[in-house]
């Protein structure tokens, strides 16, 4: 199978409005590159804008699907559950809480590219999936990216206090790799200190001496 091939007539499919084929067309490349990344991100924006309305035999497959995904869980076997979790998704994309499950199973399998590609698709509309999509992407060193899906999780939920303290501490961080030490709004020396400088970039006093 020519996995990059197959990707591009799902995204070719996606664009026409065919989201029913660039869901067969990813779920296929993902049987056999589970922790494909394009594929994990394309085939949860098909997902969402599929939106379909789930059959009864849809919801039986994903609660079917669910089930043999928390006896992986419970065995150990994220490959397993995240395939299984994968299928549940399908059969009932409206469940934004079965997605975030696929995501959550991808990372632990180890596959943090395709879990942050998850994820992210899931942050326009599931807060919880936008923090989860910010800090995977955070711990890649994309900082903008970063903060753009904590963004997204404020805009869902302005007090979400997590997200508004780890939008803080981002923003300290990308200042301090910019060197935009005027963001600080610290003293002079802060430049020199970049513990200082993290700590007024995100509004926090300095500890006392002992």
């Amino acid at each position: 199978m020519d996995l990059k091939k197959h990707l591009t007539r799902a995204e070719q499919a996606l664009q026409r409005g065919q989201a029913d084929f660039a869901i067969e067309l990813c779920d296929q490349v993902m049987d056999f590159a589970p922790g494909d990344a394009g594929a994990a991100g394309l085939l949860a924006r098909a997902l969402l804008e599929e939106g379909a309305k789930p059959t009864l035999l849809g919801k039986l497959s994903a609660g079917s699907s669910g089930l043999a995904a928390r006896f992986s869980r419970a065995t150990k076997n994220p490959d397993a559950e995240a395939r299984k979790m994968r299928s549940a998704f399908i059969n009932n994309s409206r469940k934004l809480e079965l997605g975030y499950q696929w995501a959550d199973a991808l990372e632990r399998a180890g596959y943090a590219g395709a879990a942050l590609e998850a994820f992210g698709a899931l942050a326009a509309q599931d807060g919880e999936s936008a923090k989860r999509a910010s800090a995977l992407a955070a711990a890649q060193g994309e900082i903008d990216r970063a903060l753009v899906y904590l963004q997204e999780a404020l805009d869902r939920n302005p007090r979400d206090t997590e997200a508004i303290r780890a939008r803080k501490n981002l923003a300290a961080e990308q200042a301090l790799q910019t060197k935009r030490y005027d963001q600080a709004g610290s003293a002079q020396d802060i430049a020199y200190d970049p513990e200082a400088f993290l700590r007024a970039a995100r509004g926090e006093e300095k500890p006392e001496s002992e």
